[in-house]
């Protein structure tokens, strides 16, 4: 019976996501921090600094961290929006979202405001001709989450279309920031690069935000937005996101050193995120993970030295 009893433990253990193995490791408030990041637009933005640094240390170019602010800026104006009109949903998939917003709105839209302004001072000030690239974003930000007429559905409400927008904004953005404000000689070709790494960025966007989807199927149910994992169930889009991943690996072919193992590690990492979470796993963090990727993968280039 007792060795019956640990064969039992053994295979319950086994079964833990890898975000609830990690969530159990968290002190209550190490646990704290990590809703406040998740809960508001922080970690997001943090990403957005970071991802955009990845575009620099991906193309080999020196990092300017004031293009990096400046993403960090706008993505918390935009996503600080966005929980002002997103509260329906949220009331079911995130309600600690909702707590959180309470007798904060004003201050949020205040926020929202003034970040959006300070990221267009700091790119106008760099390099004027990126504001065009810094609004990439903005503008599909606005276009996914606001219906423009009753008769028509918001992006975000259009499963496939709202990812692949959420996906695309983010990989323009964060790869073409770098190359407009970077100096490049006359023999270095930039064209197969920057393509290179705006698919891989899309690609992993694409995924990233279609594992949130997975993280919110009950909840999506529930209030009736049609997503993928709601439209093909969570197995069949995980087996789909495996098979998205797999078409990143013939970019390998067109990297060589650091850049090769950086490109290796990116594609590892998704594999692991796609087979480890569920829509089980705990929210804060699965939203700790995805959102905060990039800063993760950066600081641990920094540690490898392949960060330039």
């Amino acid at each position: 019976m007792d060795m019956m009893f640990k064969i039992i433990y053994f295979q319950k253990t086994m079964k833990l996501s890898i975000s609830d193995a990690f969530y159990d490791m968290f002190l209550p408030g190490v646990k704290r921090i990590l809703n406040l990041l998740t809960i508001s637009s922080l970690l997001i933005a943090l990403t957005a600094f970071f991802q955009t640094l990845g575009g620099y240390i991906l193309l080999d170019l020196s990092p300017n961290y004031g293009i990096c602010t400046a993403a960090f800026l706008i993505t918390f104006s935009m996503y600080s929006a966005n929980k002002l009109t997103d509260i329906e949903e949220d009331a079911i998939n995130r309600p600690d979202r909702i707590d959180f917003l309470e007798g904060k709105k004003e201050i949020i839209l205040f926020l929202t405001i003034y970040t959006l302004i300070l990221s267009v001072l700091i790119v106008y000030s760099i390099e004027w001709t990126a504001l065009s690239i810094l609004f990439l974003p903005f503008i599909a930000n606005c276009v996914y989450s606001i219906r423009l007429h009753p008769a028509l559905p918001r992006l975000k409400d259009i499963p496939f279309a709202k990812n692949i927008v959420v996906g695309l904004s983010w990989a323009l953005g964060c790869t073409l920031m770098p190359v407009f404000t970077s100096d490049f000689g006359p023999d270095k070709c930039v064209i197969l690069p920057t393509a290179s790494v705006i698919y891989l960025m899309l690609v992993k966007d694409f995924i990233n935000s279609t594992l949130c989807d997975v993280k919110d199927i009950n909840g999506d149910r529930e209030s009736g937005v049609q997503t993928i994992p709601v439209i093909l169930g969570a197995k069949k889009t995980r087996r789909i996101l495996l098979a998205l991943n797999c078409t990143l690996l013939p970019l390998l072919i067109l990297v060589q050193g650091s850049i090769f193992l950086i490109y290796s590690l990116l594609i590892f990492i998704e594999y692991i995120f796609v087979l480890g979470f569920s829509e089980s796993s705990r929210p804060a963090v699965v939203e700790f993970f995805i959102d905060g990727e990039w800063l993760i993968i950066c600081l641990l280039l920094h540690v490898l030295g392949l960060a330039g």
